[in-house]
């Protein structure tokens, strides 16, 4: 996520076996940005791979974890996960 005026991303970190629907923060709040701005900008998360990991309520800017995260599902074989 890249904050306004090219600030730079935004980085959240995850607990290990999260669960479900759990809040991984708050995009509009660390944008500095009213929630209807990302409704109006029509903001969205963009997998990498082909599973989408987190959900984003565009009327909120609450982002949450779509399911139970699993490193060793996510990353197998692999020390470190990002």
């Amino acid at each position: 996520c890249v904050g306004q005026g090219g600030a730079g991303p935004l980085r959240y970190s995850l607990a290990e076996e999260l669960e479900r629907d759990s809040v991984v923060g708050n995009i509009a709040e660390d944008l500095g940005v009213a929630p209807s701005q990302l409704a109006a900008r029509k903001a969205r998360v963009v997998a990498e791979g082909s599973e989408q990991l987190f959900h984003l309520d565009p009327s909120s800017g609450v982002l949450t974890a779509k399911d139970s995260l699993d490193r060793e599902q996510i990353c197998p074989q692999s020390e470190t996960c990002t």
